[in-house]
């Protein structure tokens, strides 16, 4: 098998009206922080709305109790009646969310392998595009079911299948492997990092308002008014990226001209596929192949763990008798944490300190597992604060791994190369959902905790594959 490089290398020297390439920098237009920032706003505002509103569905209709019991459940000072019927409905109601994960996981696996070298060849902004509205008409439906319980038995098992618009649009992981390829094609490697830190930023300023302005807008509204701002906020950004984002690579004659029809039937072309799978795996020289690998499987194991949402909201109403209120003051004040810590990563650490992106990434997977394990151990409250300070870099994660990925190949392999990732994360809730509510459920009666100690043990193996990048690129140096 040939290297990748002297294949592109041959590919580059051909004709460039045959080939697509990146716009260059000077006619650079990269604004994608506004459609960001309103997408997490959207997700957080209305995350643990959808949850207690799940909970709520199940216990009238699921269970059969009456409305005025159930109302009761998620409030503060609960009684023992309300706390034995929140024991019972619980383990339902995280079925219905690991379902909810699941599905949002398998065709987008299945789509992302596709979409990558898809994109490369017709464009990136008809991807976001079609994610996008994908995501609107989810938060739609959310909203009509949410609307209809109100006036009719309506089981929650319907918030489950809201999803599968955005599911069969790619989901919010190839969203944002999308935007990290935009930002590919428009950065040099120095100011990658730094690019994708910003996004970061812009989503943790919309996690931070969403999870301030959540429970404010339930207490004056209701549920209905939550999803509906949600959708509301989504279709904003969809007609940003209509109006204000311009394509990120140039793409020749030929291929404009190309009818629609061609360009949905040459998505599921198994050519795609193949191509994507050659490119994540071809050998590559400076252990650039190993490298690479290990930041894919790294951003899988981050994702894994991120399936713990599921059962975080369940476990803090039971376990510290947390209301919507308190909850979203809990998620805004972790958001503060994780701004400050991409600050302190990506201008202490890295511009001043001039560490590398995967050592970053290394002290930011050690703290990461240090939370966790304070969070499995907490019998107070405040020891769930306690421990965002020992992860406040966790947030640095996640675009670090993107930034030494794109390092390690030429720009033309990015595509495929986030492509073959985010169906790995994607992969990645099919596990994880089921493992989360599985302990969860066994443990609930005497440690609903020990969830959390999946997440040490896999941000400890991620600590791992990072310190073994980190050896891999002083050995490049060095020869």
């Amino acid at each position: 098998m040939e290297d990748i490089t002297e294949e592109n290398s041959l590919i580059q020297n051909e004709p460039t009206n045959s080939t697509e390439t990146s716009v260059p920098f000077q006619n650079r237009y990269l604004l994608l922080e506004p459609p960001v920032f309103l997408l997490s706003y959207a997700y957080y505002v209305s995350s643990a709305v959808l949850t207690d509103q799940i909970v709520y569905q199940t216990c009238t209709v699921s269970f059969g109790v009456n409305r005025s019991e159930c109302a009761q459940l998620g409030k503060e000072h609960e009684s023992a009646e309300v706390l034995a019927l929140e024991a019972r409905v619980q383990p339902y109601t995280a079925n219905i969310l690991m379902v909810d994960s699941i599905v949002n996981s398998i065709v987008p696996a299945v789509l992302n392998l596709f979409i990558g070298p898809w994109s490369d060849r017709f464009g990136r902004k008809p991807v976001l595009l079609a994610t996008f509205a994908g995501c609107v008409i989810s938060y739609l439906l959310d909203t009509v079911i949410c609307f209809l319980s109100s006036r009719y038995p309506v089981s929650p098992w319907y918030y489950a299948l809201s999803c599968v618009p955005l599911a069969l649009t790619g989901s919010i992981c190839t969203m944002m492997t999308t935007v990290y390829c935009y930002i590919a094609d428009v950065t040099s490697e120095q100011d990658r990092s730094k690019k994708m830190s910003i996004l970061e930023a812009a989503q943790y300023i919309g996690m931070l308002l969403g999870n301030i302005s959540s429970s404010f807008i339930l207490r004056s509204t209701n549920a209905t008014t939550v999803f509906a701002i949600a959708a509301g906020t989504v279709f904003l950004a969809f007609l940003y990226i209509v109006i204000g984002v311009q394509e990120s690579i140039s793409i020749n004659d030929d291929h404009q001209k190309e009818s629609y029809s061609f360009k949905i039937s040459y998505l599921f072309r198994p050519g795609l596929v193949l191509d994507t799978f050659r490119t994540a795996f071809g050998r590559r020289p400076n252990f650039n192949r190993p490298i690479i690998l290990m930041g894919v499987i790294a951003l899988g194991a981050n994702l894994f763990v991120e399936q713990y949402q599921t059962v975080f909201f369940l476990f803090v109403r039971k376990h510290f008798n947390w209301s919507v209120r308190k909850y979203s003051f809990y998620n805004s004040a972790d958001t503060v944490f994780l701004m400050f810590g991409n600050l302190v990563g990506t201008y202490g650490l890295q511009k001043k300190l001039g560490l590398t992106e995967a050592g970053i990434t290394a002290i930011g997977f050690f703290t990461s597992f240090l939370g966790s394990v304070a969070v499995a151990v907490a019998s107070e409250s405040w020891h769930l604060y306690a421990a965002m300070a020992f992860c406040m870099l966790k947030g640095v994660t996640d675009p670090m791994t993107r930034a030494f990925i794109s390092n390690a190949a030429p720009a033309e392999d990015i595509g495929k190369i986030f492509a073959f990732s985010s169906t790995f994360e994607e992969l990645m809730p099919l596990g994880g959902a089921p493992l989360y509510t599985l302990v969860y459920k066994r443990t609930l009666s005497w440690n609903p905790g020990a969830f959390n100690w999946i997440s040490a043990l896999v941000y400890i193996f991620c600590y791992s594959l990072t310190m073994a990048v980190c050896i891999l690129q002083s050995m490049q140096r060095s020869s």
